[in-house]
């Protein structure tokens, strides 16, 4: 089905910041994305964990792509209460500004860059799964050896001395879900749906494991990762990458 697209207020930076200072609560959202995971996911779980209002976009693409402001997706469309509308791009861009908006990059600048760090550090993990999600079904197996043997072990190592050094709580930082714990998250859902055959998803460690039941478990998130919805933008993903 063809959507309109929201069409952005045009007006002053100043006047633009303004209206997204507003409440949060008071906020409309709506997200332009095609009908799978891929970038967009993460956006999605954090809407869902702040209760907020939000509208999903199905995108005709091409035809979409010389109204988005760099030619790519996700866009997410934030209406306020002065009816503003505020056209945001870049999907990480997006996941830090509404994590900033709903307070999920910890208390202070510490546990910000604490975020931010363990956050670029599941992403990156991310990245370099993508050389397997791409690859050819006969390298595919090759490909998935070698990030579960060099890349996925060094990550694990790495996340699992903080999370133990933070006293095992399921968080990075403080004791409530922050960006990261839901960015490493939503990587090891990925790992898991797009496991290529033959291969054996790692045992996590026992600090990730509690980490990610932590965000699984969240009545919010545990209501969206059983819903049909979910469910059909994970058959979408794995008929993109042909898995």
């Amino acid at each position: 089905m063809t959507c309109t697209l929201p069409i952005a207020t045009k007006a002053s930076t100043e006047i633009l910041a303004k209206a997204a200072s507003a409440s949060s609560a008071d906020s409309t959202f709506q997200l332009l994305y095609f009908p799978f995971h891929g970038r967009a996911e993460l956006i999605r779980m954090i809407l869902i964990l702040v209760g907020a209002k939000t509208e999903t976009l199905v995108a005709d693409w091409p035809a979409m792509k010389k109204n988005t402001r760099f030619g790519v997706l996700p866009v997410l469309y934030e209406t306020t209460a002065s009816g503003t509308i505020l056209e945001l791009a870049e999907s990480t861009a997006i996941e830090r500004y509404l994590c900033k908006k709903f307070n999920l990059l910890g208390s202070n600048a510490w546990e910000e860059h604490l975020v931010n760090e363990y956050y670029n550090s599941s992403d990156a993990l991310a990245n370099y799964f993508i050389k397997v999600l791409f690859s050819t079904p006969e390298n595919r197996h090759k490909e998935a050896e070698t990030f579960y043997s060099v890349h996925f072990p060094k990550w694990a190592t790495a996340h699992e001395k903080h999370l133990q050094d933070n006293g095992n709580n399921g968080h990075y930082v403080g004791e409530s879900i922050t960006l990261a714990d839901m960015r490493t998250t939503q990587v090891m859902h990925l790992l898991k749906l797009m496991l290529p055959s033959g291969i054996e998803l790692p045992i996590l460690p026992a600090g990730l494991a509690k980490l990610i039941e932590s965000v699984e478990t969240e009545p919010k998130i545990a209501a969206w990762l059983q819903s049909e919805e979910y469910s059909k933008l994970s058959m979408g993903t794995k008929a993109f990458f042909k898995f």
